[in-house]
């Protein structure tokens, strides 16, 4: 195999010669340039990817910590961070920790074998030392939605009580006593506790009733578990304020199979805006939590190092499950 010491040799130059040439550094002449390319041509030489990463320390990878792949809101951000990173010359190291400390420890210490040149973590079972191990490796990190932590590295936090409040919100515009039911996450989930704050106060605003809380974990079947149970007790509810799409795809089957029409005898609001909800029929009225400009900031907070921390509102779109929605 050809070797960057083989390329000088037929050159009659130095390796450092030949390195700075291939990294465009110049610092030669014109006729040493065209000669060294035309070589490195005439013998088809492909560097050492894994040796140059070594010698540097440093990849184009940018790790990428999820929970889960059940829910398709994390699905969907891979492909638009893996977009966003690969815009700006990066590739992912995906990381799925399936909520397990255990494969989160293994991924945190794959990183930094890897060489990761930044790690965005999304995850509640990262803890503040662990960020800490990373930084102090020369690992930058960006923590994103479900990793709530104290912490003085980047963050792009999303707003779940704005969220949730104007999810609600928009079906009390409609219907203002309506009686509804939250569909919410696992108890003691931070997000979970945010979004039913911001349900409470859209309530209180009105003076509107809860029926019930139900808990499920996000995922498809257990929305239509829950409301499937609540309905065969009671049908008069007249809206389901759900803290993700997926929940939410459940429990509008549960309507339909008791004969229950969406949005005329139960509005229904998801969260998350995935491309499922536009497909749904009717089609599902929800809450973007990322405009897309805030991917390619991810990035940016990697790369530069800021460490800014920032707050972001999400959006609510109306769409055909509640009144006064809109086919988009």
């Amino acid at each position: 195999m050809t070797t960057l010491k083989d390329i000088a040799q037929l050159a009659g130059v130095s390796t450092a010669t030949v390195s700075r040439v291939m990294n465009g550094k110049g610092e030669a002449s014109l006729q040493t340039i065209q000669k060294i390319q035309k070589i490195i041509e005439q013998v088809n030489y492909h560097p050492n990817r894994t040796a140059k990463i070594l010698s540097a320390q440093k990849s184009n990878l940018i790790a990428l910590l999820i929970p889960n792949f059940s829910n398709p809101f994390f699905s969907e951000l891979v492909q638009k961070i893996e977009q966003a990173a690969n815009r700006q010359g990066y590739q992912i190291y995906l990381c799925n920790s399936e909520d397990n400390r255990q494969k989160v420890e293994y991924y945190l210490e794959t990183m930094q074998d890897n060489y990761v040149a930044g790690a965005i973590i999304d995850s509640l079972f990262v803890k503040q030392a662990d960020l800490d191990r990373l930084e102090q490796r020369q690992i930058p990190t960006v923590t994103i939605d479900r990793t709530h932590l104290k912490h003085p590295y980047a963050a792009l936090n999303v707003d779940h009580v704005q969220g949730e409040y104007l999810a609600t919100k928009n079906i009390l515009q409609q219907q203002p006593q309506a009686k509804l039911v939250f569909l919410s996450g696992p108890a003691g989930e931070q997000s979970s506790k945010d979004r039913y704050q911001g349900y409470c106060k859209a309530l209180r605003e009105v003076g509107a009733t809860s029926l019930a809380v139900l808990y499920g974990d996000f995922t498809y079947e257990s929305g239509y578990q829950q409301v499937d149970q609540f309905l065969q007790s009671r049908t008069d509810l007249q809206g389901i304020v759900c803290s993700n799409d997926a929940m939410a795809v459940g429990a509008l089957r549960a309507c339909q199979d008791h004969q229950l029409r969406v949005p005329q005898d139960v509005q229904l609001v998801g969260y998350d805006n995935t491309r499922l909800g536009k497909f749904m029929n009717p089609r599902l009225s929800t809450v973007q939590q990322f405009a897309p400009n805030y991917f390619d900031l991810m990035i940016d907070e990697l790369t530069q190092k800021q460490k800014q921390q920032y707050c972001l509102t999400p959006q609510f779109i109306a769409r055909e499950s509640t009144y006064g929605g809109k086919n988009d």
